[in-house]
């Protein structure tokens, strides 16, 4: 009878410890989230997220970029990395249309047009500090919709100037890819509440 007992409480403790196996390597192989808690932080967070965008090395390097937080990152602190890198991005397109603004040589329309970029600009980077205070707060779906209109802040710049060549254009274009994977990252994070 000891030896059947000791058989059987080993065979239980076997099929437990396989269970559990089975279970932590399924969630990490299918699922980036369960419940409020995620699963996966750092680096593997970093490449799984990244999967999801369409510029998947610009996302790892952005996502990386804060030597601090990223090794340790859970999505919510992915969002507010990247929201900040597309934040400061906008501070160095507003300093090169300031820089434009003052060149007497340029065509008064192409200055006025200039003038209502930088508007533009200075929005999208004020709905980006939104963005960032709606997460910080667990508003993520409003966070979407502060995203959303810093995108459209950039827009609306972009066709204020004449031409897709100038520096602003180009800047602008990087603009969005950093506005498109924060977009991805609070998809994920705002999916979180649903799985």
């Amino acid at each position: 009878m000891k030896l059947f007992a000791k058989f059987f409480s080993t065979f239980v403790l076997c099929v437990v410890v396989m269970a559990h196996q089975v279970v932590a390597l399924n969630l990490l192989n299918e699922n980036l989230i369960t419940g409020k808690e995620t699963l996966l932080k750092g680096k593997l967070l970093i490449n799984k997220v990244c999967t999801k965008s369409p510029t998947r090395d610009l996302c790892v390097e952005v996502l990386s970029s804060d030597p601090l937080v990223s090794p340790t990152a859970n999505l919510k602190d992915l969002a507010i990395i990247s929201l900040r890198f597309a934040a400061r991005n906008a501070s160095g397109i507003l300093s090169d249309a300031k820089i434009l603004i003052d060149d007497v040589n340029l065509d008064p329309d192409v200055q006025q047009g200039l003038a209502d970029c930088k508007e533009n600009i200075l929005d999208a980077e004020s709905q980006l500090e939104d963005t960032i205070a709606s997460l910080m707060i667990g508003l993520k779906s409003e966070a979407q919709r502060w995203l959303k209109a810093a995108l459209a802040a950039i827009d609306t710049c972009d066709a204020s100037i004449p031409g897709d060549d100038d520096i602003l254009s180009v800047d602008s274009t990087v603009f969005r890819k950093l506005c498109n994977i924060a977009i991805t990252v609070t998809k994920l994070l705002v999916r979180s509440n649903k799985l």
